[in-house]
C-alpha cells in the first residue's frame, strides 16, 4: 500500500470518529466507551497514532565564571602585602609592606600589573602602607579603601593619602557589616573589622586593631585577612560573628606575634592553612612560639614567607 493511501485511511478514521459524535449527540454516553475503544485499537494497530509531548526545555542554571581566584602573599620583609586576581579578571593589593620596595615592585613586574582596580590599606603602619607610595607614584590605581584612622606620630602616611586625593583616585572608607562589590554573583568580600570613624593614635595597639579585617569566599573557600588585629579585637569577633569566621586560609595576624592568634579565635576559624608574613632575622623574635603551637594544635599547615618566599593559593579553575 502507498504511504499516501495509509495517510488518507488514517484521515478517513479519526474524520469518522468525530463525526459519529457530531452527528449523535444524544448517544454520547452510549458511543463514548466504544468509541475511545476504537481509538485504542486504531492506535495499536498503526493506523492512527497520538504523538508524545515534547518535554519541557530545561531551565538554566546559575552561571559561573569557573575562573581561578589566585591569592598571593608576597615576600616583602618584615611588613604585609598580599595580591589578588580575581575570577573576574580584576586585581586587589592589600597593603604594600615596608621600605626598601624592591620586592613588592619586582613583584608586580613579573605579574605584567600596570593597574590595581582595589588598594586596601588595613591601618596606617609604616610596615603596611610604605610601599603603597611606590604604587601610587607607578602603577595606575582605580579604588582605595583605607582607615579613618590617623596615625598622629607619622606624617607619611598623611602624604601618602594626599597622593590618593591628587591623583583623582576613588577614596572609600568601609565600614564593619560592609560588602564590597569586587567581582559581584562569583565572590564575597565582607568586612569584619574597620575604624570608619574619625580618630588619632600613636598607640601601636589602638592602631592595630583599626585593621580593615575581609573575608574573601570564592566557590565555598574562603580566606581571612586580619592585618594586624590583636587578641582584644579576635575576642570581640568571636563574640559577634562565631561560626561566620571560620575560613580555609588565615592570613594570621601581627605576623606571628604573641599579641594575636589567640586560641579562642583559632577555634572559631578552624583555618587549614595560615600564612605568616614577616622577615628575615626580625628583631621583634616573630613568629612567637606560642602562635606557632597554636596554630598546629588547630591542624593548620603554616607557611612563611621569611622561609618560603612569595607564596600563592588558589581557589577554582584547573
Amino acid at each position: 500500500m502507498k504511504s499516501s493511501e495509509r495517510g488518507l485511511k488514517k484521515v478517513l478514521a479519526v474524520l469518522f470518529l468525530f463525526s459519529a459524535f457530531s452527528f449523535f449527540p444524544s448517544a454520547g454516553n452510549l458511543y463514548a466507551g466504544s468509541a475511545l475503544d476504537a481509538l485504542d485499537a486504531l492506535s495499536h494497530s498503526g493506523v492512527f497514532s497520538v504523538p508524545e509531548p515534547a518535554a519541557p526545555a530545561a531551565l538554566p542554571g546559575p552561571v559561573r565564571s569557573g575562573a581561578p581566584l589566585n591569592a598571593y602573599f608576597i615576600s616583602v620583609g618584615q611588613g604585609d602585602s598580599e595580591y589578588i586576581e580575581l575570577p573576574n579578571g580584576k586585581n586587589v593589593l592589600i597593603d604594600g609592606g615596608p621600605n626598601p620596595t624592591t620586592s613588592l615592585a619586582q613583584f608586580l613586574s613579573n605579574h605584567n600589573v600596570t593597574r590595581i582596580n582595589y588598594v586596601v590599606l588595613t591601618h596606617p603602619h609604616s610596615d603596611h602602607f610604605d610601599g603603597l607610595i611606590y604604587v601610587f607614584n607607578h602603577i595606575s590605581v582605580d579604588n582605595f579603601y583605607d582607615t579613618r584612622e590617623d596615625n598622629s606620630g607619622s606624617s607619611t602616611v598623611k602624604k601618602l593619602r594626599e597622593k590618593a586625593q591628587s591623583l583623582g583616585v576613588n577614596v572609600s572608607y568601609p565600614a564593619e557589616g560592609d560588602y564590597l562589590d569586587w567581582d559581584p554573583g562569583e565572590v564575597q568580600v565582607r568586612v569584619l573589622n574597620s575604624c570608619s570613624q574619625d580618630g588619632a593614635s600613636n598607640s601601636g595597639a589602638v592602631l592595630n586593631d583599626c585593621s580593615i579585617v575581609l573575608k574573601v569566599t570564592y566557590e565555598n573557600t574562603s580566606i581571612l585577612y586580619t592585618g594586624d588585629m590583636q587578641s582584644d579585637q579576635e575576642a570581640r569577633l568571636v563574640s559577634t560573628y562565631g561560626s561566620q569566621l571560620q575560613s580555609d586560609v588565615l592570613k594570621v595576624g601581627h605576623h606571628g606575634s604573641n599579641t594575636a592568634t589567640s586560641m579562642e579565635f583559632l577555634n572559631a576559624v578552624k583555618p587549614k592553612y595560615a600564612y605568616i608574613e614577616l622577615g628575615k632575622d626580625n628583631k621583634f623574635g616573630f613568629p612567637a612560639p606560642v602562635t606557632l603551637s597554636d596554630l598546629q594544635a588547630v591542624g593548620a599547615t603554616v607557611y612563611r614567607t621569611d622561609t618560603d618566599g612569595t607564596l600563592e593559593f588558589r581557589i577554582g579553575g584547573q
